[in-house]
């Protein structure tokens, strides 16, 4: 039995109105399994939320419809992440609390208000969200690495968002000021909500940062915790500024 693991006969924590689907397998979890589930299914709620709203902005029927079924896609991650922790027999709404504030807080702050800022919100948070897993998934187990990969939806955001915002660049190359703007203040606004995470979510910080390498004589405890996370969010944003870069727009 996992570290986290609960014990057999925990109560159904299946959310309301989900379907019934053959048993979800629960994978082994170490020690803040949980509390990366939690966080891993508030940025797939936050995500689909966001996404689904952008709809509204589509300047076409076609680019909507693009967009209902991309958030359609990001939902059932969600599902995902919610299945393995309704597996655990750990309440789905109880495990993603802790995280609600602070992403909500990031989605409010870099909230669209237009195609194409909505666009290159849905571009810049898919690579994060992408490098995240490509950082860490080489340390952990198959079944964690599966599940903390954003999947193929990942790379189908991110591919409609690159060809449409392309698009308006081309056709209204005065938006790359505003959105060069928006894009520093997305990046700000993810690095301030994970270390507000990383400072206070201590079991959480202590399992992604044993997927950092860092050298053999490096120090342990919170603070070596801390300090391999901060490494983390430094490449993170490299690639944020990479991709920024990639579409002619400062960061």
């Amino acid at each position: 039995m996992s570290a986290q693991q609960t014990e057999p006969g925990a109560p159904n924590t299946r959310p309301a109105g989900r379907a019934e689907t053959p048993p979800t397998i629960p994978i082994d979890l170490p020690v803040g399994g949980r509390e990366l589930l939690g966080v891993l299914g508030q940025c797939e709620l936050v995500d689909f939320e966001v996404l689904s709203f952008s709809g509204e902005f589509a300047p076409t029927l076609d680019d909507r419809i693009a967009v209902a079924e991309l958030a359609t896609a990001q939902f059932k991650r969600f599902n995902r992440v919610a299945d393995q922790l309704h597996a655990h027999g750990w309440p789905v709404g109880d495990s993603l609390e802790a995280f609600r504030e602070p992403l909500d807080a990031f989605a409010q702050a870099t909230q669209p208000t237009d195609w194409p800022t909505a666009q290159l919100r849905s571009l810049l948070v898919s690579g994060l969200r992408t490098d995240f897993a490509d950082k860490l998934s080489a340390a952990w187990p198959e079944p964690m690495a599966r599940l903390i990969s954003p999947g193929p939806v990942a790379w189908r955001i991110a591919d409609f968002a690159n060809r449409t915002l392309s698009q308006s660049l081309a056709d209204d190359p005065d938006l790359a000021g505003s959105l060069a703007l928006y894009g520093r203040r997305l990046a700000a606004e993810a690095l301030g909500q994970c270390q507000r995470i990383a400072a206070k979510e201590v079991e959480l910080t202590e399992l992604v940062a044993s997927a950092v390498p860092r050298p053999d004589d490096a120090q342990t405890g919170d603070m070596a915790a801390l300090g391999a996370v901060s490494v983390l969010l430094e490449q993170l944003m490299e690639g944020h500024s990479r991709r920024m870069a990639r579409l002619g727009l400062a960061s």
